[in-house]
């Protein structure tokens, strides 16, 4: 699996995507698969909510800005 616009990404990606949608987020450790389950317009632009399962094997949802999203794409 391959993912568009890595680095660099285009936060408007996530306008194009209908909620819940199969994209990965870019965490401390790096790329990780996730569901984008909302998407909110503040200030600072456009922040993605997703969800994802950690290391230790807990589903987390977070807040990231639209920058740190990408779509998988598969050959």
């Amino acid at each position: 699996m391959t993912a568009l616009g890595l680095p660099g990404t285009d936060p408007r990606i996530i306008l194009g995507l209908e909620p819940p949608a199969h994209v990965l987020v870019r965490l401390d450790d790096g790329w990780s698969p996730a569901w984008l389950i909302g998407r909110l317009h503040c200030a600072d632009g456009w922040v993605a909510l997703v969800q994802f399962v950690d290391r230790t094997g807990c589903e987390q949802t977070v807040r990231v800005p639209a920058d740190r999203v990408s779509v998988p794409h598969r050959h």
